[in-house]
């Protein structure tokens, strides 16, 4: 029977899932941990999550193949962190990652149609949590369609970088390598954009695997299951892989903090008749105004009201 060692380490989670729990010690040695009980019992999942920073214990022995153990005794306060509502269940909090520095958001311009709720939601929820974003539209070989050109205009113009990338043609592959570099960066986006071949084409280390879009229905297959860190070397800075989506739902915000992470809408907010205006029906609303004077798109307006509706 195996025990605990006398001497602690710290390590970063790289994996979770509902069984197991790795981290990479900063010594550099990847353990397969358990959690003790005062973690179990804590928030579930949200217990530990991968990002985080955490101390641990060694067993006595290994298992096979020179397998390390251990037992996760301890987890540091999050700089940050960011989670979405459970697609099933009770819609409870899904904690994601928590320690990044910036949210890729992976879509692909058409095959799977590019749905620009789900981009919105995906910047709400960076914006939440003061996490700078950059928007990658993959697949751009394929033909960018004219919604595509003419919603996607509006971006740049609130401060967020677009880039346009291809795996065939080789297009944005070194741009996306710069943005990567240095930084601790989570990608997230649908099912089936082509982020895994894309990321594979930048660090070919990575291995990921790799689907394809139903000719059916348009949607992607789910490559990834569970949320990966991975050390990157080569832009020296680490990718969290995570797994594709067919909605985003929001988590934990007030209908004010959604206002003040969209910044078409946040400023104009402030001149709104009613300090708590919700900006649907209210006499005096700015943000309503603007629409109407076409000074804000309309698109994301809408946007913002579905939001708002599942709060």
């Amino acid at each position: 029977m195996s025990g605990r060692g006398d001497d602690a380490l710290r390590g970063q989670v790289i994996f979770r899932s509902s069984r197991e729990v790795r981290v990479l010690s900063d010594d550099g040695r990847r353990v397969g941990c358990q959690l003790r009980g005062a973690l179990r019992k804590r928030g579930k999942h949200n217990a530990i999550v991968v990002g985080d920073r955490v101390e641990i214990t060694l067993e006595d022995t290994v298992e096979g193949e020179g397998a390390i153990r251990g037992c996760v005794e301890s987890v540091e306060p999050r700089r940050n962190w960011i989670s979405r509502k459970r697609a099933v269940g009770d819609g409870r909090e899904l904690m994601l990652v928590a320690n990044v520095d910036q949210v890729i958001a992976f879509f692909a311009v058409q095959k799977p149609r590019l749905k620009f709720g789900a981009l919105d939601r995906l910047l709400v929820a960076a914006e939440s949590r003061d996490l700078p974003a950059t928007i990658v539209l993959n697949k751009i070989d394929l033909g960018v369609p004219e919604e595509v050109e003419e919603r996607g205009a509006i971006y740049p113009d609130l401060g967020y970088r677009v880039l346009r990338a291809s795996v065939t043609s080789g297009e944005g592959i070194d741009e996306l390598r710069e943005v990567l570099r240095g930084k601790v960066s989570v990608v997230v986006g649908p099912s089936g954009v082509g982020k895994s071949s894309l990321l594979n084409a930048i660090c070919p280390e990575l291995d990921l695997r790799v689907g394809a879009v139903s000719h059916h229905n348009e949607k992607g297959r789910h490559t990834t299951t569970a949320v990966s860190w991975f050390p990157v070397p080569e832009i020296e800075g680490a990718i969290v892989d995570t797994p594709g989506f067919r909605d985003y739902g929001l988590w934990g915000l007030t209908p004010r903090e959604l206002v003040a992470a969209m910044p078409d809408l946040s400023e104009l907010a402030g001149g709104c008749h009613f300090s708590d205006c919700r900006h649907v029906s209210e006499p005096g609303c700015e943000v309503r105004a603007a629409v109407e004077r076409d000074e804000v798109s309309a698109n994301r307006y809408d946007s913002y009201r579905y939001m708002l509706e599942t709060l």
